[in-house]
């Protein structure tokens, strides 16, 4: 069993021995982050992407990759993160371990939450830091999925999506998508009824 020790910067590998923590919790900088419970809106949106993404992979011969929703992500030794979607190349599945997945995955998808800039602005920097070649930040009050595409050491804006567009990405040649299939469903609807 795992001590989780005040005031020392934990590694990635002390934090996946705690078998004590309840709840999400992230590793930044070598301390512990407490994620809020994502809502139900937030939970059918990564669900219907994942299925959007993993339904057309599994049409690909041989298999592109996979997208896998909640999974650890190891970046360095003090950061590990838990992106609400990621997607690895199956060129590059020794990513993945038992726990999570070691380096930086082809895609990371995050839902805005209540923490704005923690997915704004400090997530951003550390998945481009890790070299994660593209972010997608899923709005959705305002029905946007901003694509981010590493360039050197920081991301440019390569398009904001909004629920009329089609979603295109180098990261999964052939793979298409109109936003209104996630923004317009009606299981993430229904969830907008107080």
């Amino acid at each position: 069993m795992t001590t989780i020790r005040r005031g020392a910067k934990m590694t990635v590998a002390e934090y996946m021995a705690i078998d004590t923590l309840e709840g999400l919790w992230e590793l930044c900088d070598g301390e512990l982050y407490e994620m809020p419970p994502p809502n139900l809106e937030h939970q059918c949106l990564i669900s219907l992407l994942s299925q959007l993404i993993n339904a057309y992979l599994l049409t690909t011969t041989p298999r592109m990759g996979i997208a896998l929703p909640g999974v650890g992500v190891a970046l360095s030794e003090f950061r590990m993160f838990i992106p609400d979607l990621t997607y690895v190349r199956a060129e590059r599945a020794h990513l993945l371990r038992r726990n999570l997945i070691e380096g930086a995955p082809d895609l990371v998808v995050e839902v805005l939450s209540s923490d704005r800039r923690r997915d704004l602005v400090m997530k951003r920097g550390w998945y481009a830091d890790a070299g994660v070649p593209e972010y997608w930040i899923m709005d959705p009050v305002n029905e946007t999925i901003t694509i981010l595409e590493l360039s050197g050491s920081d991301y440019v804006e390569r398009a904001v999506l909004t629920r009329n567009d089609t979603l295109t990405t180098p990261a999964i040649p052939g793979f298409a998508f109109q936003l209104e299939q996630l923004f317009g469903e009606p299981m993430r609807q229904q969830t907008l009824i107080s």
